[in-house]
Order: C-alpha cells, then structure tokens, then sequence
C-alpha cells in the first residue's frame, strides 16, 4: 500500500458500469497511474464539495486527467460530472468501530426503492431492520470486503441509504471480522452518555453519585457509610442539566421518575403535599429508583422570601420525605435549577443533597466535542473546520451550540432553495459564519451588546494606544500557553482616559468589532434604580453573566457616572456608595482563570473613586492624548477616504491648521465639507441627476471656520456662566 501522500486533480466522469458496480472503486487510466506512482489498491480519499474515500483501479476506457466514479462516491462527494476532484493517497486502518447513521429509507407503501439497490453483501447481512440501532456481528464484517470508508462515506442497501458518522480509529478505515458495526436512525433514537458533550468530568461525578449506590449498595455497607442520597445540579439555562438527566435516564437500570417542580403545586389545601408524598410512594415500589426534579427552585423556593403559605407547606414536605435513607430505601433524588440561590437553604445540607454540582460553560476542547456532536447527521462539506468555529464560540453553552449548528443548516436549506440547480446538500464553512454573524449567547440576551462596527484601520494615529489594548487584550488568548509559562494573567481592568473627542469610545468599539471575545455593553444609566438594592443587583447581574460567557470584555463607558467618588451623595441615599462598593468587590473577585475583563472610559478621571485606580483593579491606564500634527493627518486621511477631493485639497497644510482640534471634531469637519459640496451640487442640479462633483479646498476652509466660530461661542458662554 502506498503510504506516501500524493494529491492530484481530476475530472469526473460518471460511468458506474467501469467500476463493475463496486461502489468504492475509483478508476484511472493505467498512465495517470504511472505517472502519479500509483498502483491498483490504493486507498484515496476524494475530495470536491466534501470527502470520501475509495480504492484505485486500472482502467484504459477512462481519458488521461479523468476519473470514474459511481453514482454513490459521487454524491458523497458532493462532484457532478465535469467537475474536477482531488485524489489524496492515503493510508487505511482496520476499524474498531464503525457507525452508520439512516439518511434516507424507502416509505411505507411506496413500490420499489427510491434509491439504487447497490451492494447485495452488506443488505443481505444489514437486513431492513428498521430499529433505531441494529449491530452486525463481527463475523459478519469481514462480507464488506476490506471496503473504503471514511465519515460522510455513503452505503445503499435493501431499503435505507446510509452515512457513515463515525470511525475508530479516526480517517480511512476498512472492516475487519473484530469491528463492532452499528446503524443510528437520527428519528428515532435514545439519549446516551455520548450525546452529553464537554463535560466529562461532571458526568463521571454524576454517575460515580448516582449509579454505584444503585448498583452496589454493598460497597457501602461494607464501609459502612450512607450512600449518597440526594444530588443538586446547577448552572447556567441551556448548559446540560435536563440532558444529563435523560442520559442516565436511558442509561442505567434502575427506575427513573422525572416531575417538574410547577406540575406538583395545586391550589386546594394539601394537595400539592399529598401529589409529592405519591410521587416518592411510587419510587419505594421499585428495588432502585431515581427521581429527577426539574426546575426546583419552582417547588422548593426560599421560605424567607416566598410569601405563599402553599410553597412553605411543599417545602416542609419534601424535606419530611428526603430525611433519612432508610426510609426512602433505594431511592436517588436529582434536581436541577438555574437558581441555585433560589433553593430553600435547609435543602442544600449533606444529608439531603450530599453534593451540588456546578455545570459550566465548556472549554475550547468541549466546544468542539459538543459540535462534532450536533453535526455528526449533518452533511459537512470539506471546507468545514470545526476548530475554528470551537475557537471563536467563547462562552456558548450546549444549547448555544446546537443552535447554531441549526442555524447553519437553515441557512444552508435557504441557499439550496435559491439555488436553480440542484445541487448537492452540504453544510459548508460560509453556512457556520452566516450563523455566528447574528447569533447572540442565551446568557447575553438580556444584556446590552449592541455597538457601531470598527475597525482599527478607521482609527486615524493612537499607534501605540491600539498595541497597548492588542497586548492587553488579544495575547492572553494567542499566547496563553507562554502566559501558562511565566504565570502571568490578563489585567483585570484598563481604564481609558483622554478629553472628549480623543477617541476613548472609538477604541472600544474596535475592540468589541475584532475581539473574538464575548463584548458586552454596560450602559450606566440602564443600571441605575429607584428601589433600594436594585442598582447593586444591576451590577451583580452584569459580572455574573460576563462570567457565564467568559472569555468576554465588559465596556462601561462614561464610567464616572456609576463609580463616583465615595463620601459625597447628598439626598440621594447614598446610591452612587453602595454602588461603588459592590463594583469594587465584583472587581475583586475576577482572579486570572475567571477570563472578565472590565475595559472603561471616561474624560473625568478625577470624579472616579480612588480605590477603583489602584493596581489590582485597573491595572491598566491609558491616556489618550490630544492629536499632534501626524495623527491629525492620520484621521484626516480616514475620514476622507473614497472621497472626491479635488486636486487643491491639501491635507498636510489642513493638518497643520487644525491643531488643537480632537479627532470627533476633525471628524465632523470632514463631515461639514463633503455636506457644503453636496449643497453646492443640488444648488447646480436641483433634480436627481446629477455630474460628478468634487469636494475643494473651498469646502474645507468654510467648514473650519464654521466649526472655529462655533468653538469659541461655545467657550464664550461657558465663560460667561461661570463668570
């Protein structure tokens, strides 16, 4: 077998009779082959709009630069005829495992298969089980003849089309009389522990909690310790909690009784008691239960702060009914809620619920198991990285994920639809960036992230402001591991100073447009309250959800008008104190692992509490000086690019004579002399057709001296008022 890797392009034609009805067979004309080296038997993946692979055969009908194929390795490959496809030389592996997925099955009543019935040996030996798994005896595989297969390959057999969705080992494989062969129907199939992506580490905690006092309850009595009773779930809505639980559901032996916390209160006096007390009633009459409440925080709320008489009586009746394993027998209590908080404290103690799990957002590496997850089904086409889609989806959770995998496929049925040809069904790498182009985190929704797109490029000058930010926010993520090295961390938070106009907003802008980071807006006013408490909790709330979708970046602009300086409310009860205490401890509490950075702006440093300026907390600071003649130039140049200046237009000498003018107001004289031309032009051609026009000099000097005049009225009035 040849191991070396060769990669030449082809033209496919379509002639499934040159391949002998071998769907795997991919034929060559007997001089290509020599000239590429190779020889009958090789194994090559096949490569157009996406993959699969086959084996090599000689052919002297084929053309010299052409390639047959059957109509299967075609579809699966995404090529039509005439099209050029790229023949890669590979080495197979035996299998260890292979796993079909049902693409296509004939339907009920329908005469004969609306797809070709190819490959008698493997329909003979898959049968037309129409089970949701059917596994083939390993004996049995040697009947696939050493057949190329790789993930996305296609098989026909009596009355379904399959797709190969799994592989091990990973690549080419061919089956051997030890492969374990399976088939997955995507309609109809159980939830597993493989559906349960990203979080190996709280499965294993799970089950190790909930299976072995199931399973062997002697372990413990040899120990003799209580078995585990009572496991807590929570975290974020959508990162997992429900699917764990179907997981085990589907997984374990034992008798699983799933309620939901709003379906047991009732309105009649003891109702909601008696209900519950039936529930456990039924998890006795089993050897081995477990009991799965959703949402508890709806049944078992804090009875410091429930007002109704009827949740208090629920909560004094499950924590009657969770007292005491022997009393409940075999019987495992699972609950999940996004409101931990929420839950009745005398609930969260050992003895009841022995262990609480956090479920977090997934790291990189559970970003891309979560994805190989929700597109195992999915045509993929070969141009498809799903590391880069991992790496840029900071923050999503399981259910994030999943739909944006939907999306994906959405906008991949809108383009199919469009599309006058029919051409083949396959998600490409455009699909997933259509999808992240207008997907917003669940756990941001509720948050401001809206902003004006920039870029660095639209930013005139503050060269050494851009690197400063691009150090302190992009080199803890492109070279972590060399921060891992010299134990350094992000600084919690980088404070922008300068006058109004410098660019301060402009430069958070930039960052939240090229950041792929999450970026989160926190607007002050949006924090602030009436009622006592609910500014604080504004605050809370903000850091908690920047947590959730770490790594992100949380923006305050105008920052002084939250984080005042301490000791001077009057009137007001001390709102803007407590405010700033509860900043400084939110602050405090991001360590280098949390991925929150607070970046934020103001023209007023003097006005920001003190404590807030200290290292440790904005490590930080950089002042935005007002432009010098360069960076004049430098924002002249942006503002006026694409424009049609006319040839006496000199923008050095309108860098010069603009000195001590900011860059918004350098903006805005651009502004008024492309708006002077354009009033010039109307005033020649009044209608909608109109000539080309330029922007002269002209038009730049009346817009400074308009903007010149309306500076020093400005600083007149502000004189006389202080006056």
């Amino acid at each position: 077998m040849n191991t070396e890797t060769l990669t030449r392009g082809f033209t496919l034609c379509l002639d499934p009779a040159v391949t002998g009805g071998v769907e795997d067979r991919v034929a060559i004309n007997p001089a290509d082959m020599d000239a590429n080296g190779w020889k009958p038997g090789d194994y090559v993946t096949i490569t157009a709009l996406a993959q699969t692979a086959g084996r090599i055969i000689g052919d002297s009908t084929t053309a010299r630069g052409s390639v047959a194929l059957g109509s299967t390795l075609a579809a699966a490959s995404g090529a039509q005829a005439g099209e050029t496809v790229v023949l890669t030389v590979v080495t197979s592996f035996p299998a260890e495992r292979i796993v079909f997925a049902v693409v296509e099955r004939a339907l009920p009543g329908q005469s004969g298969n609306p797809i070709r019935h190819g490959n008698a040996v493997l329909a003979r030996f898959l049968g037309a089980s129409e089970s949701a798994t059917s596994a083939i005896p390993s004996p049995d595989a040697r009947l696939l003849d050493h057949r190329a297969l790789i993930v996305g390959s296609l098989l026909d057999h009596a009355d379904a089309r399959l797709r190969v969705i799994e592989t091990v080992p990973t690549g080419v494989v061919t089956a051997t009389r030890e492969t374990a062969i399976s088939v997955v129907d995507p309609q109809d199939r159980k939830t597993s522990y493989r559906d349960v992506g990203g979080l190996s580490g709280e499965v294993a905690s799970i089950r190790e909690m909930v299976e072995l006092p199931l399973r062997r309850p002697e372990v413990f009595m040899r120990l003799g310790v209580d078995a585990p009773g009572g496991l807590l779930l929570y975290g974020p809505p959508g990162c997992g909690k429900t699917l764990i639980a179907r997981a085990i559901a589907q997984q374990t032996d034992a008798f699983f009784l799933s309620i939901n916390g709003p379906e047991i209160i009732q309105k009649h006096y003891g109702e909601s008691e008696e209900l519950l007390r039936k529930v456990f009633d039924e998890a006795q009459r089993h050897p081995a239960t477990i009991l799965f409440i959703d949402e508890i925080d709806a049944l078992a709320p804090n009875r410091e702060t429930v007002l109704g008489e009827v949740e208090k009586r629920v909560v004094g009746q499950l924590l009657a009914l969770m007292d005491g394993v022997s009393s409940r027998g075999r019987v495992v209590v699972m609950a999940a809620t996004n409101l931990p908080n929420a839950v009745d404290p005398a609930l969260r103690r050992p003895g009841r619920f022995d262990r609480e799990i956090s479920i977090v957002p997934p790291s990189k590496m559970g970003r891309l198991e979560i994805l190989k997850i929700h597109t195992r089904f999915m045509p993929l086409a070969a141009d498809v990285d799903l590391e880069r889609v991992s790496a840029v989806t900071h923050g999503f959770l399981g259910a994030d994920l999943a739909a944006l995998c939907r999306e994906a496929g959405m906008a991949c049925a809108r383009d199919n639809q469009t599309e006058e040809s029919k051409s083949a069904l396959f998600v490409r790498m455009v699909h997933f960036q259509k999808a992240l182009a207008d997907f917003r985190l669940s756990t941001m929704r509720e948050l401001s992230s809206v902003f004006a797109e920039t870029c660095w490029e639209d930013i005139g000058g503050l060269e050494k402001e851009k690197h400063l930010l691009r150090e302190a926010l992009d080199w803890p993520l492109t070279y972590a591991s060399r921060f891992t090295y010299a134990t350094a961390y992000a600084p919690k938070g980088i404070l922008l100073t300068g006058g109004s106009g410098t660019g301060k907003t402009l430069l958070a802008q930039a960052v939240g447009t090229t950041t792929e980071v999450n970026f989160i807006v926190a607007r002050g006013p949006e924090l602030l309250s009436k009622w006592v408490g609910e500014s604080e909790r504004g605050i809370r709330e903000v850091f908690r959800r920047a947590r959730q979708s770490a790594p992100s970046i949380i923006f305050f602009d105008e920052i002084d008008a939250i984080t005042p300086a301490r000791g001077r409310s009057t009137g007001d009860g001390q709102i803007g104190d407590r405010m700033v205490g509860q900043f400084l401890l939110e602050l405090d509490a991001i360590n280098g692992d949390s991925g929150v950075v607070v970046l934020a702006a103001t023209n007023r440093p003097d006005l920001v509490d003190p404590a807030l300026l200290r290292p440790g907390r904005f490590d930080l600071v950089i002042d935005l000086p007002d432009p010098d003649r360069e960076t004049r130039l430098s924002i002249l140049k942006v503002h006026c690019q694409n424009s049609p200046l006319g040839e006496d237009v000199d923008l050095g000498t309108l860098a010069e004579a603009t000195e001590g003018l900011s860059g918004a107001v350098l903006g805005a004289l651009c502004q008024r002399a492309k708006t002077l031309a354009i009033s010039d032009s109307v005033k020649a051609q009044p209608g909608q057709d109109f000539t080309p026009f330029l922007i002269s000099a002209n038009h730049f000097d009346a817009a400074l001296r308009a903007i010149l005049q309306s500076r020093r009225a400005n600083q007149n009035a502000r004189h006389d008022s202080t006056a």
